[in-house]
């Protein structure tokens, strides 16, 4: 199933890879109480975020922007690629994938679980600040998590290499160009998507919780590896979106992850699409 939207002269179709299980204890910078009250948390926190992903297509590409969990992640996971064949998108048929970020909920779905490119056809886009902090050699200073991280996407992007575009700021194909945001991983980057202000911002995982972080936005995540980056990314590119006026597709805001933001205070509100 997807949903499509017009924007621009672009035709946006919205597809969910699941929902995944999470907590408010992940939550920085805000007490739990208020947390789980404005997620819907149960008393232990627990809470289901949907995993969204977009496709568009121009000029003859299809582009998908990240690639979901596949199966390596929750079992309410791992849906894009029925859900994009159902529409008439099989693998074979993407020409372009978009990574926000090499993170296992956008990048583990590149590959099955032999280690094979599920989609065989496509070239990879992503910033070279996070490929190359990604794909670097361990020098011992890591972390667990980093380490781990780095392992599996050597993985994930391995039957790609050939076919990775290290991006910067300020360079354009087929119309999306890559911002870095940095914080929530060393090159995360929102992607403005489409000319002036017809144009739609993919911003990964700007926001998390996006309950608490769109009208909260100096609340963090635990997720982030800098918390304090993240949040200064987040301002800044929130503050943009709202006054552009541009449209979101948010990884993590309420599926289909389409819309609009609006001043309200020192925070913003969210309009579907």
């Amino acid at each position: 199933m997807s949903q499509v939207f017009q924007i621009g002269g672009l035709e946006l179709k919205a597809f969910s890879d699941g929902i995944l299980k999470t907590s408010t204890e992940f939550v920085l910078g805000m007490e739990q109480p208020q947390a789980k009250s404005l997620t819907g948390a149960n008393d232990e926190g627990a809470v289901f975020i949907p995993v969204n992903n977009f496709l568009f297509q121009k000029d003859g590409a299809t582009v998908l922007i990240d690639a979901g969990a596949g199966d390596t992640m929750q079992a309410t996971l791992g849906r894009l690629p029925a859900n994009l064949a159902s529409a008439g998108h099989g693998p074979e048929t993407i020409t372009h994938i978009i990574l926000t970020h090499i993170h296992p909920d956008h990048a583990n779905g590149l590959v099955d679980a032999a280690g094979a490119a599920l989609f065989p056809n496509a070239e990879i886009l992503v910033h070279a600040q996070e490929f190359d902090f990604w794909m670097a050699e361990n020098d011992g200073s890591e972390n667990d998590t980093i380490k781990r991280q780095r392992a599996r996407n050597k993985i994930n992007l391995a039957p790609y290499l050939d076919r990775v575009r290290r991006m910067r700021d300020g360079e354009v194909v087929l119309g999306c160009s890559p911002m870095l945001a940095p914080g929530h991983s060393p090159g995360h980057t929102c992607w403005r998507i489409g000319e002036g202000r017809d144009a739609f911002v993919a911003w990964g995982d700007l926001v998390h919780f996006s309950d608490i972080q769109i009208g909260h936005p100096d609340v963090a995540v635990k997720y982030d590896l800098d918390p304090d980056l993240a949040r200064r990314s987040r301002l800044r590119m929130l503050d943009m979106v709202a006054a552009d006026g541009l449209a979101v597709a948010g990884a993590h805001v309420a599926a289909p992850g389409l819309g609009y933001l609006t001043r309200r205070g020192t925070g913003y509100e969210f309009s579907a699409a």
